[in-house]
């Protein structure tokens, strides 16, 4: 009888802790979120400390929320502080959703803007040129749809999405001989309606393309 139960008692933890494995990514980041919210507000931020204890704070709560969850899922299962970047970003959209007005209290609007200056310099951003941003990728794909648009990928595995919406100097470079090549694209960001947000969103647009 002993043996049984011990038997059954085992399979039943195998069971628990594959169906623990089996959560989808989008599961996982929720939780992540979720945990963090709860984190940051737990700590108490004030709106006064600097900008340096404000992110420390936020890193130190992403990192213990991702190292709760990230065996419950195969996809991040693998991940390693290596891949912090994307998976704060995996985690900071989703906590728009959860706790946005708090999170977003902590800093001020001209720490907010600083921020997303530094990251756009992280992913190699270059804002000298007057004529617009420019990025150096690596082309993957071009897609002719009402809109044609090709895909790119930075230095940072990140993928690039940047619309065709007029006749540009080096657009004979799009072709598929070139896919898995480098090249530096300038862009320009603009405002396009989406019908299934049902609100403007901001697109990169090419208006230069250059080889490496």
């Amino acid at each position: 009888m002993i043996k049984k139960i011990t038997l059954l008692t085992l399979v039943m933890l195998f069971s628990v802790n594959s169906y623990a494995q089996k959560k989808s990514k989008e599961e996982v980041v929720e939780l992540m979120a979720e945990d963090t919210c709860e984190c940051i507000a737990k700590k108490k931020i004030k709106k006064s400390a600097t900008t340096e204890e404000k992110e420390m704070a936020l890193g130190l709560c992403l990192l213990q929320s991702f190292n709760a969850h990230k065996n419950k899922s195969k996809y991040y299962k693998s991940k390693t502080l290596d891949d912090m970047e994307e998976i704060g970003e995996d985690i900071g959209i989703a906590m728009v959703g959860i706790c946005a007005e708090d999170f977003l209290s902590i800093f001020s609007s001209e720490e907010l803007v600083d921020i997303i200056n530094e990251d756009d310099e992280d992913l190699g951003f270059d804002t000298s040129n007057d004529s617009g941003l420019t990025i150096e990728v690596e082309l993957i794909a071009m897609n002719n749809d009402a809109i044609s648009y090709i895909e790119a990928k930075d230095d940072f595995d990140k993928t690039h999405i940047f619309l065709i919406t007029d006749e540009f100097e080096g657009y004979e470079l799009l072709k598929k001989s070139n896919f898995g090549k480098f090249y530096t694209v300038t862009f320009k960001e603009e405002e396009f309606f989406d019908l299934s947000e049902k609100q403007y969103i901001t697109k990169k647009v090419i208006t230069k393309l250059e080889a490496l």
